[in-house]
């Protein structure tokens, strides 16, 4: 199962809005249904350095935990 695309333009977005160098092991889950949490934790555990997370809400108006880890 992968991320959908919205999302993944959902983390870029964040990775240039806080200027994240080096992001990597991006992930998300949506919120309702937990879809992808048991993948965003295994990629939790395998970032290094910095790590960053935030709520999105996508245009279906579903909630989702997105994040990735940055710097090295």
């Amino acid at each position: 199962m992968q991320i959908p695309t919205e999302i993944i333009e959902a983390i870029e977005y964040e990775v240039g809005r806080y200027d994240l160098e080096c992001a990597d092991n991006y992930r998300a889950y949506r919120l309702n249904d937990g879809f992808l949490k048991s993948q965003f934790f295994h990629r939790r555990k395998r970032g290094c350095c910095g790590e960053f997370e935030s709520n999105y809400i996508d245009l279906s108006g579903n909630k989702w935990v997105i994040g990735c880890n940055y710097g090295h």
